[in-house]
């Protein structure tokens, strides 16, 4: 049972296993091998005489049966949830969205952070966050759509080279390469100013949303991505705190004519 299973057979095993619990399968092969049994004792006994000896060989096997069946499933199962697993774990792509999820973003802003740090480029990192509030309003997939229209409205507004991803639930990211502060909060100001440019329709219905944005730009003192992440985080929570629907920043260190980020 370690051996290798061909995507279209393990695909076919996903969706037998699935529609019940592995508990299910293991309880559903002991009751069939108990009715098996029950149902070979009862001819044993009606046949009488050596019946019985049959009736005992019968249900022993059923037994045996029962144990392996169960074995097999159970072994199907625990394949098919590691092989899950091993998908969750190299997927790149947010379902809803299709773009980069925070694993898979975290790791190129990882790149670029290390480039920024080696070069003396700049770099600046914006965490955008919609009203949650829609959801409680109008339903999952009213902010469903929500978030697709307000991520296309971030798109709009990027280069080709910026990194743009779903970073939570209510949230995207973005980092901008080659971006200084000044260039970071002016691009954080139009993506603002384009998602609360006009209403979204929802089922006839006109929802206004706006984002409140925190910017992080790379900098001496900054030992780590993490630390830059933390920082843009204080910024949102500082634009909420502020009454959304605007951008704060970090700390801004800035630079002198041609000093370095790192030594």
């Amino acid at each position: 049972m370690t051996a290798e299973i061909d995507s279209s057979t393990l695909s076919g095993l996903v969706k037998v296993l699935e529609r019940r619990s592995t508990r299910f399968w293991a309880g559903a092969s002991i009751v069939a091998a108990l009715a098996g049994i029950a149902a070979a004792t009862g001819l044993g006994m009606l046949a009488g005489g050596h019946g019985g000896l049959i009736a005992l060989s019968v249900a022993v096997f059923f037994a045996l049966a029962a144990l392996v069946l169960a074995g097999i499933v159970i072994r199907l199962a625990r394949v098919v949830a590691d092989t899950r697993a091993r998908q969750v774990l190299h997927a790149v792509d947010d379902d809803l969205t299709g773009l980069s999820n925070r694993r898979h973003f975290l790791e190129l802003v990882e790149r670029e952070f290390a480039r920024c740090r080696r070069y003396g480029d700049d770099g600046a990192l914006l965490l955008i966050d919609h009203l949650r509030r829609i959801n409680e309003h109008l339903g999952q997939l009213c902010g469903d759509a929500l978030l697709l229209e307000v991520t296309k409205r971030v798109g709009t507004t990027l280069r080709q080279p910026d990194l743009l991803a779903r970073f939570g639930g209510a949230e995207l990211a973005v980092f901008l390469p080659n971006t200084d502060p000044l260039g970071a909060l002016d691009a954080a100001e139009r993506i603002r100013q384009q998602v609360a440019s006009a209403p979204y329709t929802w089922q006839q219905t006109h929802v206004v949303a706006t984002v409140s944005i925190g910017v992080s730009t790379v900098h001496q003192g900054q030992l780590s991505v993490d630390t830059m992440v933390h920082e843009a985080e204080q910024a949102l929570e500082a634009a909420k705190e502020a009454g959304r629907n605007c951008v704060r920043t970090g700390p801004i260190k800035p630079r002198k004519n041609g000093e370095r980020v790192s030594t």
